[in-house]
């Protein structure tokens, strides 16, 4: 009962992943998720390197370091994801020298 339904529409067994939205989507969360680690990075370390280890002490900070950190490997996972429908958006089109 399950196979027929598989079988028809969008959804069925190796149909290519064809949507703008996803890519729309996935730039979005790129984006979002990596401003918002840079700007963690920034507020939580000192501008001057010179300025010791001494921001470590500050469990704000360390726990902010850490978010961000954590925050980086999802944006690579959105822009690749962002990446690879382009590429499968406009992969006709594309010069077959690099492919």
């Amino acid at each position: 009962m399950t196979e027929g339904v598989l079988d028809e529409g969008p959804l069925r067994a190796g149909s290519p992943l064809r949507t703008p939205r996803a890519a729309s989507v996935a730039g979005i969360i790129f984006s979002v998720l990596m401003i918002t680690a840079l700007v963690l990075l920034r507020i939580s370390a000192p501008a001057h390197p010179g300025a010791g280890s001494q921001w470590l002490t500050d469990s704000g900070r360390r726990a902010a370091v850490a978010v961000a950190l954590n925050l980086v490997p999802f944006a690579g996972i959105a822009f690749l994801w962002f990446v690879g429908v382009l590429r499968d958006r406009i992969g006709e089109r594309e010069d077959r020298f690099f492919a």
